[in-house]
């Protein structure tokens, strides 16, 4: 019985709590108060419509449309609606940025594979050339001069096939 009962001194601690209770849940329960609004839906001269929160000034063409808060079940339906599009919307981004992962890796790997061709296609022509010269060196027509002209031939014929034809 003792723990129920307060002491003076935590009276006025107990009653400023109770007003701002008190004074918080009078502010909720205005806010939180479904608020009815008259819409009204005005037909101009060419028939095109327009919505407005005051009334026409062309009484005759006038028409009251009544709002209403939705019901506590519509809301539910509303939320549930909501969240299944938040996810289906969160699954298409995510989708997406797999896709451009994907797009952006792609990219690098061609761009990785055109460097390493054009290395290769560099080297092919190098080589050739350096066979070219080899085979030059060699005055008189013996076997050394025909493997260089023939390894000069086989790198440009690699280098026809592989690179330039490719181009």
């Amino acid at each position: 019985m003792a723990s129920l009962m307060t002491s003076s001194a935590d009276a006025p601690m107990n009653r400023g709590k109770l007003h701002a209770l008190a004074a918080l849940a009078t502010v909720l329960a205005i806010v939180s108060s479904p608020c009815s609004a008259a819409v009204f839906k005005c037909v101009a001269g060419n028939g095109q419509a327009s919505y407005q929160a005051l009334p026409c000034e062309n009484e005759e063409r006038r028409v009251e449309l009544h709002a209403r808060d939705p019901a506590p079940g519509e809301q539910a339906a509303a939320r549930t609606r909501v969240r299944k599009e938040q996810r289906f919307v969160t699954e298409i981004e995510s989708e997406r940025e797999a896709a451009r992962r994907s797009a952006r890796s792609e990219l690098k790997r061609n761009d990785e594979e055109r460097q390493a061709q054009a290395l290769r296609c560099a080297g092919y022509q190098e080589r050739a050339e350096r066979a070219d010269a080899d085979a030059r060196m060699h005055l008189r027509r013996n076997r050394y001069k025909r493997d260089h002209e023939l390894r000069a031939r086989t790198l440009r014929d690699r280098y026809f096939s592989e690179c330039f034809a490719a181009d």
